[in-house]
């Protein structure tokens, strides 16, 4: 796949995980943490074995890339826990973007310092505009001081946390299909979720009403076996930093599907965010905003 394909389906992937959050947000109203957990990343899954069979790729891994997806599914696991935890004793539109915005720069950082290299000030400048973007979608404004001291902050910020060793893990899987990785990690994730918190018992889905199967499946297959599919390959190809840059194209996505699906109202500060966090992914793919902006002068001039 050429870079420009895969900056493509990356902007897909990011719209992918702005509708988890709607579909999560209806989901949780009915389920547990852990239940949604274990069926969404079960979904997942098998989401990918007629896509893995259909391109003919082996399900043979190796060692390395066998202990990759243990660890991986194992911090995706404690991923979701601590978000879902911060979701449901804070606020999950703080929560949410609050863990977007820190889940690129603490990346970065962990890479840099894993690398033993500074970031490059065009790096720097693309993190803080992303940030400004993510916490103006927020009105971070409203909470003041107060944001941090609501009591699931912390569970938000362990969730942050965990998210860039799994990125830092999935980039050095180098050998082999990335859908298959993703297999063996979202299974991974499912059975480790199903035997250290639901004690081996599956979780009923026969009370789900339709527009809560809807979701799931969305969650599952669109969000999860699509986008973080498409996330991990990012990942891989092009390392764990600049994959997870496009994060901050996620609030701006969320608040789109939340517009649409939950008539919640586009402010001002979410178009203002949304620009914001789009000129920080363009300035991560190695663009410089000043070539953009003389770009756009000249096209002016031309009409």
């Amino acid at each position: 796949m050429s870079y420009r394909s895969l900056t493509f389906w990356m902007f897909l992937a990011m719209i992918a995980w702005g509708s988890t959050w709607v579909s999560a947000k209806i989901l949780m109203e009915g389920m547990g943490a852990h239940q949604l957990i274990f069926w969404r990343f079960l979904l997942s899954a098998m989401g990918l074995i007629p896509v893995i069979w259909l391109m003919g790729h082996s399900w043979k891994i190796d060692r390395q890339a066998l202990l990759i997806a243990l660890l991986a599914g194992l911090g995706l696991i404690l991923y979701n826990r601590f978000f879902f935890l911060g979701t449901h004793l804070g606020e999950a539109g703080l929560g949410g973007v609050l863990v977007t915005t820190l889940n690129p720069i603490l990346t970065f950082m962990f890479i840099a310092l894993l690398s033993r290299k500074l970031l490059r000030q065009d790096e720097w400048f693309a993190l803080i505009l992303g940030a400004l973007g993510t916490l103006t979608i927020l009105k971070v404004w409203n909470y003041g001081l107060e944001m941090w001291q609501q009591p699931g902050i912390l569970y938000f910020i362990a969730a942050a946390a965990t998210w860039p060793w799994i990125t830092i893990l999935s980039a050095r899987f180098k050998k082999g299909s990335p859908l298959v990785l993703s297999f063996y990690m979202f299974l991974i994730t499912a059975l480790g979720d199903w035997a250290l918190f639901l004690d081996f018992q599956i979780p009923a889905l026969s009370a789900l009403h339709p527009i809560e199967w809807l979701n799931l499946l969305s969650l599952s297959l669109y969000g999860t076996t699509f986008g973080t599919s498409i996330y991990f390959l990012a990942a891989s190809r092009w390392g764990g930093a600049k994959a997870s840059g496009y994060f901050f194209l996620v609030p701006f996505s969320a608040a789109l599907f939340a517009a649409l699906f939950l008539h919640e109202e586009i402010g001002l500060s979410t178009v203002i965010g949304g620009l914001f966090t789009l000129l920080a992914v363009y300035q991560i793919n190695g663009y410089n905003l000043l070539g953009l902006s003389q770009r756009i002068q000249g096209w002016l001039q031309r009409s």
